[in-house]
């Protein structure tokens, strides 16, 4: 009955139509009419009936009303649009700017002790590797490198002189004695050459002792039985003897016995001090004391030859300590002769000598940045910290070329930025630089951050939320259903669907504001 209804009112609806329109009305479209003067057949007007608008008409509201039945009521179908789950592949790329410079700066020190003769760079200057950085004066080097080599061969002589002829000769003098053996025989000889000097001394104390006596007596015998002032010494030439005379007019001679007793000490005197140079037994003890000073020379020789295993270790450690010092000094001084080198391919950001200044060992000279290792550092909010790691593939565009990069590290730490905002510090390594690079300038990085390959990919305006998470409408036997999804990878317009979703399932993609979970639908 409901049916018949509607159908009256098509007619009804119809009729209405009729009436307004007339039977007879005709609706033209407006065209141009042309005569045609060269006797061709004009062109042909484009009619609308009357009876063609009435069936246009009468058509769309049949369709409302089908569509208002069958939507109408309580149990009403929807139509909407979906669309079927598949598979795809999503990646999440960053873009963030930051900074290059070198990951390696090189300062270059003095390895030697020399004027400087030349520089060939100034700051900003790029080089290449081998390119010469500086020179020293070449006089200097020259007399630098002949001193190390003196240094090496007197260390080597004084390790040598341990095991020499002389030394040799010496040890085996003392073969089969310990150092104490020798120290003790030693100690022995000076007491003995001490008791002999001592025995020496007394006895010639003796004989001085008995050659002043005498000398004494020579003295008194010629004074004897002569008044004081009335005789004379006298040098007798017919004996040699010195004699005493009285002083008197007749010039008489001393007498003949105090001639003798003069004769007889004299005598007595030439003996004690001939004793005294020539005495056999003081003549001995001063050879038993040359032969204990001969043993006793070679002992203390032995003793200083005497090469224990740890003074042969200690000399020997430090001739050859000597020797790699001194060795290493040449070879730094035969590199200096070439000039001092750049070890890379790089940038000079620093220059601390002229020329003609004398560089002591150590003195810094110049800075260079590396070309051939080139870092960006950018920093990373706490939203985008977990979508990067270690190894991610990245973009990157320094002064409108494009290079290559990787991100090679992570700090472990946050810091502050100029607007207190809390941000990682991040390494992007260039694989490819080259010597267009500027050191210092802005990077444009972009970062191949997280991807998904074969995975349910969708449009976030398809993705719904609410407080209980995220959500999307399917068509489930006719019907609405809800399928709360987990969301896996994120960009700018599309979501990794992790869970909730399978492959071929149908999604409502049209406005579904005005759906809820159960109601029938029907795919437009």
């Amino acid at each position: 009955m409901a049916d018949n209804k509607k159908l009256e009112e098509i007619k009804e609806v119809s009729n209405e139509i009729k009436e307004t329109t007339g039977s007879g009305v005709e609706i033209y479209d407006e065209v141009e009419e042309k005569e045609e003067k060269s006797g061709k057949p004009a062109k042909k007007k484009f009619k609308l009936k009357k009876k063609h608008v009435i069936i246009g008409i009468v058509a769309l509201i049949v369709l409302f009303f089908i569509v208002k039945t069958v939507f109408g009521g309580k149990n009403q179908v929807m139509p909407v649009q979906t669309t079927e789950v598949a598979k795809s592949d999503i990646e999440n790329i960053l873009s963030i700017s930051g900074t290059v410079q070198s990951a390696e700066t090189k300062t270059y020190f003095s390895e030697v002790a020399a004027p400087v003769d030349e520089v060939n760079v100034k700051v900003g200057d790029k080089v290449k590797s081998g390119d010469v950085i500086f020179t020293y004066d070449a006089d200097s080097l020259d007399l630098a490198e002949k001193n190390a080599q003196l240094a090496i061969t007197q260390a080597k002589g004084s390790y040598s002189s341990l095991y020499s002829g002389t030394g040799a000769a010496d040890r085996k003098y003392a073969e089969g004695m310990t150092p104490d053996q020798i120290n003790a025989r030693l100690d022995a000889i000076t007491a003995e050459i001490n008791a002999l000097n001592n025995k020496i001394t007394d006895k010639t104390s003796r004989m001085n002792q008995t050659l002043t006596d005498l000398q004494k007596t020579a003295l008194d015998i010629n004074q004897n039985g002569i008044a004081d002032g009335s005789a004379e010494s006298y040098l007798d030439g017919n004996d040699g003897y010195i004699t005493r005379r009285e002083n008197d007019n007749n010039n008489s001679d001393i007498s003949e016995s105090n001639k003798q007793m003069s004769l007889a000490v004299q005598e007595s005197i030439a003996d004690v001090q001939y004793a005294l140079a020539n005495d056999p037994e003081i003549q001995g003890w001063k050879r038993q004391i040359t032969s204990l000073q001969e043993e006793q020379s070679h002992l203390q020789s032995a003793k200083a030859a005497t090469i224990n295993g740890g003074q042969a270790q200690a000399s020997k450690a430090q001739y050859e300590s000597t020797q790699l010092t001194q060795e290493d000094a040449i070879s730094k001084i035969q590199e200096a002769k070439e000039g001092i080198k750049a070890e890379f391919n790089g940038v000079v950001t620093e220059v601390a000598v002229v020329e003609g200044a004398t560089l002591a060992t150590g003195t810094k000279t110049v800075t260079m940045a590396n070309l051939d290792n080139v870092e960006i550092t950018i920093q990373v909010s706490k939203s985008d910290l977990p979508k990067i790691s270690v190894g991610q593939k990245v973009d990157i565009t320094i002064n409108g070329k494009a290079y290559a990069g990787e991100v090679s590290k992570i700090s472990g730490a946050a810091t502050k930025n100029n607007n207190g905002v809390a941000v990682v510090d991040t390494i992007i390594k260039v694989t490819n630089p080259d010597s267009d690079i500027i050191l210092g300038v802005e990077a444009n990085n972009k970062i191949h951050a997280e991807k998904a390959e074969n995975t349910i990919v969708l449009p976030y305006e398809y993705i719904l939320t609410d407080e209980t998470g995220d959500y999307v409408y399917v068509v489930d036997n006719g019907v609405v259903a809800r399928r709360d999804v987990e969301l896996g990878i994120t960009t700018s317009t599309d979501a990794q669907v992790v869970a909730g979703l399978n492959e071929g399932d149908e999604i409502i993609t049209s406005d579904t504001s005005f759906l809820t979970e159960g109601m029938a639908v029907v795919n437009m």
